[in-house]
């Protein structure tokens, strides 16, 4: 089945992956591990570890590549992170970020004390502190790929994982000079890479219309297409590099709408997510782990590779969510669909006659059904700044 509108839907779609996880890690088992006290602020003061920031990746970690890189005003009205209320928590404005405010590469920077990082296709810009490729509908595996799934909206083919490093590369020379001082500035510079896969999943899953079992059958490749990824970043000179796992899938508004009608009792989990689903998002980082785990075994004397399970982390805080200070785990704070989860594919955060969001976001995990709020971000930050889902920890 392909669903319909997904076109115009996609763009707010590309990134939601960005929250997925349902914990892969063996000593987290099936929901992660650390209570609410375990997890750092992340605004916490932090030593100055890292002389900069380079962040990969899609909508979860956009930061204004979509609109910068766009003159079509019709894509860009489309775009609902261009409207209000997208940004009131923070900027007090839509700052071209899928969030009542700042995402977790934002927390993290900050931590750091270094600015918030502005996109790559940003003018007169100075990225010698930092800069972020992410772009909605970022995807691992390139666009001649989904091509030959039957695929032709451009939609996701703003940014993929290759096209993203390619214009690092070209950014380099005015970041860090010569070839050989790169070297030396990006070993002393923190590399966010992803979360990638999300999207992959969401072009099959809803696009395409596959069922989880069947985009399964894919996930070797997109883990694969990841891994090496991080090895032309190693070739680079990166030496610091955060790879995440993706979100729990079948706890997503988006994704508990649109399939939960049609599903049976023995369908969801003891925590309302949908079991397949979760599954796919188990199967998608279970592989990438194991592949993080391998470069990091092969370069154990020169890199370090940090693996963020945001999986176990989102989940654990769906199984309690008052402990972490949060409510309605399953409901969108922005959207005009009403129901269990607020949320409806015509009538998403931003459009018209959805331009207010809930009461109080920071109490919400999903701002529009697809992303994080700025609360939860905050959360994802100080969890992989100092542990207990970031292995090891950022500033371990």
């Amino acid at each position: 089945m392909k669903l319909p509108s997904f076109c115009l839907l996609s763009s707010l779609l590309m990134g939601f992956l960005a929250i997925q996880l349902i914990t892969v890690v063996a000593s987290s088992g099936g929901g992660g591990g650390g209570g609410g006290g375990g997890v750092a602020s992340a605004t916490t003061a932090a030593p100055k570890k890292y002389n900069a920031m380079f962040t990969f990746g899609d909508s979860m970690e956009e930061t204004g590549n979509i609109c910068a890189a766009s003159s079509n005003k019709t894509e860009l009205d489309v775009l609902t992170c261009t409207h209000p209320p997208y940004g009131e928590s923070y900027f007090g404005k839509p700052s071209c970020r899928w969030c009542d405010g700042r995402v977790v590469v934002d927390f993290i920077a900050q931590a750091l004390g270094l600015p918030l990082l502005p996109p790559s296709k940003a003018k007169g810009k100075d990225f010698r502190r930092g800069v972020s490729m992410a772009i909605t509908g970022g995807t691992a595996m390139n666009f001649s790929f989904y091509k030959s799934l039957g695929i032709q909206d451009q939609v996701w083919n703003h940014g993929s994982l290759d096209t993203q490093i390619q214009w690092f590369k070209e950014l380099m020379p005015s970041i860090c000079g010569t070839e050989q001082s790169c070297k030396g500035f990006l070993k002393k510079s923190l590399f966010m890479f992803g979360a990638y896969g999300g999207n992959d999943y969401n072009v099959q899953l809803l696009e395409v219309g596959l069922t989880p079992e069947q985009a399964m059958q894919h996930t070797p490749k997109i883990v694969t297409a990841i891994a090496n990824g991080v090895k032309k970043l190693i070739a680079l000179g990166a030496v610091h590099i955060v790879v995440p796992g993706i979100f729990p899938t079948g706890c997503l508004p988006i994704f508990l709408s649109l399939f939960g009608d049609a599903a049976g009792e023995a369908d969801f989990d003891q925590a309302g997510c949908l079991r397949t689903y979760n599954r796919l998002t188990e199967y998608h980082n279970t592989l990438l782990r194991t592949q993080v785990g391998a470069l990091q075994r092969k370069h154990y004397n020169s890199t370090r590779l940090m693996y963020a399970d945001f999986s176990g982390l989102v989940y654990q805080i769906v199984q309690e969510p008052e402990k972490f200070g949060f409510s309605a785990p399953f409901e969108a704070c922005c959207g005009a669909g009403g129901g269990k989860y607020n949320f409806d594919v015509t009538a998403r955060c931003g459009m018209e006659g959805a331009t207010m969001a809930c009461e109080d976001p920071s109490a919400r995990l999903s701002w529009d059904g697809i992303h994080p709020t700025e609360a939860l971000s905050k959360v994802i930050a100080g969890a992989l700044l100092r542990g207990p889902y970031c292995f090891p920890p950022i500033l371990g």
